[in-house]
């Protein structure tokens, strides 16, 4: 199954088993004695589940587990490890420990699922053909032919994402379409990953391979909550920051006027070349009913002075050296803009000063 190792780090689950234990059974056909060891990926590595001794060739592993997962079987001074769903029912295996790839797996309906899905992996045969085209064009730097074998590797990976998804989508119910789902989820997009937690929750319950990708989810949840949050339209986060004299100010102190929030730092080159366009913005449209907000980033106060003071901003200037407003907002790189309407709420974002400047020409009319 040697299609298997995308990200191993992510594990697989299935529906309950009708027994409730299981009995391996397993014979090498090249090693009469040694020991054989069965291992399962946990968070910090593998981990050793159970050992058992080689006799004449057959092994045998007896237990119970309480939830169905990926297990790996390793035999003695041998690195590759046979890969299977270990279940509650009778396993056979029959093995060669020079070809361990090719270990036939009888009893494991999950197995059996598992190698399907390897075995109608598309393009495998046509890949290698294609990596040893590749070497052999590099080696004679024949960029034409690199190029074209570049881009049939594109339609190959489009081939084998969409297989993969679909694949996954008709196994939301199941161990491998949990496994696999684990292994593309960052390749996703966050809906597409909600529909299959859906169905997985719903057919596989607590168990902790379900837990597993409900945390992945967690930070992606937040994110998206933070952006619906940040929507125009929605009350901008008000944030409290010190100015040039050491004052306090705050967001809300400016309700009542059309505020343009401008995340920057001295050592942001956009930043500084916009800066002179915001001047003559700010010369235009300050007044009662319009205020610019200068939120910088930088880390010391010595630097942020001297910028503005070379920039010449004559507006609201604030410091965020711990990036506390600048989180609120989710600020992942500057310049950084916002227009805020008199009451708050979100107009515009990422907005420059030659639109800012037909906005606020609007908003006069």
């Amino acid at each position: 199954m040697r299609n298997l190792f995308f990200g191993f780090a992510l594990l697989g689950l299935f529906a309950s088993c009708s027994a409730d234990s299981y009995k391996i059974s397993g014979k090498f056909e090249d090693l009469s004695s040694g020991t054989v060891y069965l291992r399962k990926i946990e968070a910090q590595g593998l981990s050793e589940v159970d050992t058992a001794e080689v006799s004449s060739g057959a092994f045998v592993f007896e237990g119970e587990t309480e939830h169905p997962e990926l297990y790996l079987l390793f035999a003695e001074d041998v690195q590759e490890p046979i890969v299977f769903f270990l279940e509650n029912s009778s396993i056979k295996i029959t093995a060669n420990t020079e070809k361990m790839d090719e270990a036939v797996i009888k009893g494991s309906k999950l197995s059996d699922l598992f190698k399907q899905f390897n075995d109608n992996f598309p393009h495998i045969e046509k890949e290698e053909q294609m990596r040893e085209e590749f070497m052999a064009a590099q080696s004679q730097q024949d960029q034409a032919t690199m190029q074209s074998i570049m881009a049939d590797m594109e339609t190959i990976m489009e081939d084998r994402q969409t297989y993969y998804k679909d694949f996954v989508k008709s196994n939301s119910n199941n161990a491998v379409g949990a496994f696999l789902a684990l292994n593309m989820a960052q390749s996703l997009e966050y809906e597409e990953i909600e529909e299959l937690l859906t169905n997985l929750e719903a057919a596989l319950g607590e168990h902790p391979y379900v837990i597993s990708l409900q945390e992945m989810m967690e930070p992606l949840k937040a994110q998206k909550e933070a952006e619906a949050a940040l929507s125009i339209g929605n009350a901008a986060p008000d944030f409290t920051l010190t100015d040039l004299e050491g004052n306090e100010v705050s967001l809300s102190d400016f309700r009542g006027k059309y505020v343009f929030i401008d995340f920057w730092a001295a050592w942001c080159r956009p930043c500084r070349e916009e800066n002179p366009l915001l001047v003559e913005v700010y010369k235009q449209f300050a007044g009662e009913d319009f205020e610019i907000i200068s939120v910088s980033l930088d880390q010391t106060e010595e630097a942020w002075r001297q910028a503005v003071q070379e920039d010449k901003l004559t507006w609201t200037q604030l410091h965020d050296p711990a990036n506390t407003a600048a989180t609120s907002y989710m600020v992942q790189s500057i310049p950084n803009t916002w227009l805020l309407d008199k009451d708050g709420k979100i107009m515009h974002k990422q907005i420059r000063s030659a639109e800012l400047t037909e906005v606020l020409k609007g908003l006069q009319n």
